[in-house]
């Protein structure tokens, strides 16, 4: 029985990843590690460590005394901060399977920059040296709103959309007066109003296995964010759009020469419903994508190799070397995931019809 350490275990994408394995004909031992205690405790695995964050000096001590102490075959750090600190110790990337760590530290104006000069489509986008350039972003911007948003960081940080540069003024003050933000955190972009896509793949050596496409439509207690965004979507769609599939495979390919692993991309449409890009994560499953491997495995009843996070673990092990290609749009378009606390997880197909998967 092969033995998986999962960290960041009960965070959302963590559960839903152990889970994914779970769903499986195959057996794993299972360590999940968190830095909450009690979330720790949502995850199905064999072994539970609680650890510091990722940015404390005796994280990746204590994740190397758990490999050794459990003889761990495949490390799967799910946040993509625990995937750059552990991409970097040569020890621990050995056991993983994931991009550089030059790849993966990329944030999200490095990765504007890249995309830009390959001539891929992104938002137009300012820095600030000074607080007071926040009159000329709007007027160089245009009359629109603009997105305040954080160069890193997931579920919407730090993220506002402001009418006028004196709203945005008070937003950035405020993060800064609590000492929750500096300046050099933010940047302004121009608002995007139209759809919202993610796009999911999985690469080998260079070349693309897997992918998908999903609209986010609802965001769960968007009221309470001033944002409206609260990072993973309760309820999502199936979405089948090769001009998204292709956008989005130039653009990987644009920030990593030979794609290797998990690369997550964030798409928002222009008021014409335009693709820009807006994010790449690399290294790391979106929130949902290991549900949507269970969903597979479950509901489905695909091949388990559209279970992607066993397709990646069994790669990651060398368990296969030469992977069948799937190709894109894996899942049933216009599938619908309806979700939320305490309501459990549903699937709405498009013949209407409707399946409990939690």
């Amino acid at each position: 029985m092969k033995k998986i350490l999962v960290t960041g275990s009960g965070g959302i994408g963590g559960v839903n990843f152990v889970r994914a394995l779970r769903a499986t004909k195959e057996k794993f031992f299972i360590v999940g590690t968190d830095f909450n205690r009690y979330y720790l405790e949502f995850p199905d695995v064999d072994v539970r460590v609680n650890t510091p964050r990722h940015s404390d000096s005796q994280f990746i001590p204590l994740i190397k005394k758990t490999v050794s102490e459990h003889s761990i075959d495949f490390i799967h750090p799910q946040p993509s901060s625990e995937a750059l600190v552990i991409s970097e110790d040569a020890e621990l990337k050995q056991k993983t399977f994931l991009p550089n760590s030059s790849v993966i530290s990329h944030d999200k104006l490095t990765t504007q920059k890249i995309l830009s000069e390959n001539n891929l489509p992104v938002a137009r986008t300012k820095t600030l040296s000074s607080i007071d350039e926040l009159q000329s972003c709007f007027e160089k911007l245009g009359d629109d709103p603009l997105w305040i948003r954080s160069k890193k960081g997931a579920g919407g940080h730090l993220s506002l959309l402001c009418k006028n540069h004196e709203e945005a003024k008070y937003w950035i003050n405020l993060w800064i007066m609590r000492n929750n933000a500096t300046l050099d955190d933010f940047m302004v972009q121009e608002y995007l109003p139209g759809q919202n896509i993610a796009w999911d793949s999985f690469w080998y050596e260079g070349n693309l296995i897997a992918s998908y496409s999903r609209e986010r439509i609802e965001y769960p207690f968007k009221h309470i964010s001033p944002s409206g965004i609260t990072g993973t979507p309760t309820v999502s769609k199936i979405i089948v759009d090769k001009d998204v599939n292709k956008l989005c495979e130039s653009a990987i390919k644009s920030i990593d020469e030979k794609p290797h692993g998990n690369y997550a991309v964030d798409l928002k449409g222009d008021k014409n419903n335009q693709m820009n890009i807006t994010e790449i994560d690399s290294g790391k499953f979106h929130t949902t994508t290991p549900l949507w491997g269970y969903i597979s495995s479950k509901i489905f009843k695909q091949d388990s190799m559209f279970n992607l996070p066993y397709l990646y673990v069994k790669l990651g092990l060398g368990e296969i070397t030469e992977p069948e290609i799937l190709g894109s749009d894996i899942y049933p378009d216009q599938t619908m995931l309806l979700r939320h606390i305490d309501c459990g997880d549903w699937i709405l197909k498009k013949d209407g019809s409707k399946v409990q998967v939690l």
